[in-house]
């Protein structure tokens, strides 16, 4: 089972391979606003290095939002394509969901992204695949009030512009690693698109 792994939600351009549900090999680096550059090689790249024929892929697993309006595309359109011609399942995750500590049991992260103009997009997730609280777009005001009210929650994410003090939250501190196997540990048949063709973006605002 060879499984694609694809992230141009925000800042980074991911590429992953898994074999058997194990991450074999990947790619990520900050790419922003440059995905489109660059994605497309870094998959012939991955392929290419590990010996692998992309006809042989047998599923996609991709971010759908919320993020970049742009970023967003980029990957969901070559996870469309691949999916359209070689008539494979694609799974589609939250970009924000990915953000999760999932190492460890009952845990609850507050994943956040930058949606600019004092705002922040947010979704808090459990360890164990439940949704707390669906994704939204809050003013960071009411972000750092949430972080504050609930100190016991980890916070996940580029959280560079909130500029708080990671000495006082439960920060989470994802490695590269970590983010894939996250979106390997999150695909689910509930996740796994029905037609292929109506595959969109999940924006959250205008």
């Amino acid at each position: 089972m060879i499984t694609l792994l694809l992230d141009s939600s925000n800042k980074l351009l991911v590429v992953g391979l898994a074999k058997d549900n194990k991450i074999i090999d990947y790619i990520i680096y900050e790419a922003w606003q440059r995905q489109s550059e660059y994605m497309i090689n870094e998959i012939n790249n991955i392929f290419t290095r590990n010996n692998v024929d992309p006809k042989n892929v047998n599923e996609i697993i991709v971010t759908k939002g919320p993020g970049s309006y742009t970023g967003l595309r980029i990957a969901l359109t070559i996870a469309k394509i691949y999916g359209y011609i070689l008539n494979i399942p694609v799974y589609t995750l939250s970009s924000l969901e990915i953000l999760i500590d999932s190492k460890e049991e009952d845990i609850n992260t507050i994943c956040l992204m930058n949606a600019r103009s004092s705002r922040s997009y947010i979704g808090i997730y459990s360890s164990n695949k439940v949704t707390l609280l669906e994704d939204k777009v809050l003013t960071n005001e009411e972000v750092i009030q949430l972080i504050n009210d609930n100190k016991i929650y980890k916070v996940s994410g580029d959280i560079s512009y909130l500029k708080l003090d990671l000495d006082k939250i439960n920060y989470l501190n994802l490695s590269s690693l970590d983010l894939l196997n996250n979106m390997l540990y999150l695909k689910d048949e509930k996740n796994k698109v029905s037609n292929i063709l109506t595959l969109k973006a999940i924006y959250l605002k205008d």
